[in-house]
């Protein structure tokens, strides 16, 4: 299936137990779409007003985290969701999905009402989070892999380094590394690559600053661990099964 692709719309999350990942991420300072409806998402400024920017919490089997890709026309099944507000009024979204794909798992998607992802009340977090920057993927072969997506969805290939390919589409970056690459990248958490590849690992989180943040993260008990540039580390374990790594923009 080729389409063409304008950016990551979002990062989609189904798992077993949705709400017990939805209470990791208010531990990490984040905020959630109210309860009782799915799905619960976190929401973050967007860089264009058509294009919304959030990740999203569903109910299902197996466990897979994929991307939403957003697409300027879209035939495919329609998704209804709705909110209350503070206010106490109805936010209501529709999302056309379309079929998924591989090599990694991911899905078109077109936003009927992207606005119902930028309510003010939602895209404003305790932790400072102000966008997702990055998606973070591993792979046996990331160039293959990444030349796969580009030739199925568009967008430009980069090489940073040995073990390492970007893909860019839109203001969201998909880096797509090795086992053993992502592993030393981020050997401050000890992370291991997944057995199943290729696969989506992480996601990247423009935060304001560090330290309020390791304050945050001190005061709930939730460990993490700092490296260069002064980001801030979260294992999969203490997040609902994503890497999360942290960026200070100040």
């Amino acid at each position: 299936m080729k389409i063409s692709a304008r950016d990551i719309d979002h990062l989609s999350l189904t798992l077993s137990d949705p709400e017990a990942a939805a209470q990791k991420l208010a531990q990490l300072g984040f905020t959630l779409t109210p309860e009782g409806v799915e799905p619960r998402c976190v929401c973050f400024q967007p860089d264009r007003d058509d294009i919304p920017n959030y990740i999203e919490l569903l109910q299902g089997d197996p466990a897979v985290v994929a991307l939403a890709l957003n697409v300027a026309d879209l035939e495919g099944e329609e998704r209804s969701h709705s909110w209350e507000s503070e206010e106490g009024f109805d936010v209501e979204a529709t999302v056309i999905v379309g079929e998924s794909a591989g090599p990694l798992p991911w899905f078109p998607v077109k936003q009927e009402s992207p606005e119902a992802f930028m309510e003010p009340e939602w895209i404003v977090h305790p932790n400072g989070a102000l966008a997702l920057m990055a998606v973070h993927a591993v792979a046996q072969n990331p160039r293959e892999t990444a030349k796969a997506l580009k030739a199925a969805c568009g967008g430009t290939l980069e090489e940073i380094f040995d073990g390492c390919t970007l893909l860019k589409i839109g203001s969201v970056e998909l880096l797509i590394w090795s086992p053993l690459a992502y592993q030393l990248e981020y050997k401050a958490l000890e992370v291991m690559a997944p057995g199943e590849l290729p696969q989506i690992v992480g996601a990247a989180i423009a935060v304001e600053r560090a330290r309020p943040l390791q304050a945050l993260l001190r005061a709930n008990n939730v460990p993490f661990a700092l490296t260069e540039g002064d980001r801030v580390l979260v294992a999969p374990e203490q997040t609902g099964g994503l890497m999360i790594e942290f960026m200070p923009q100040n």
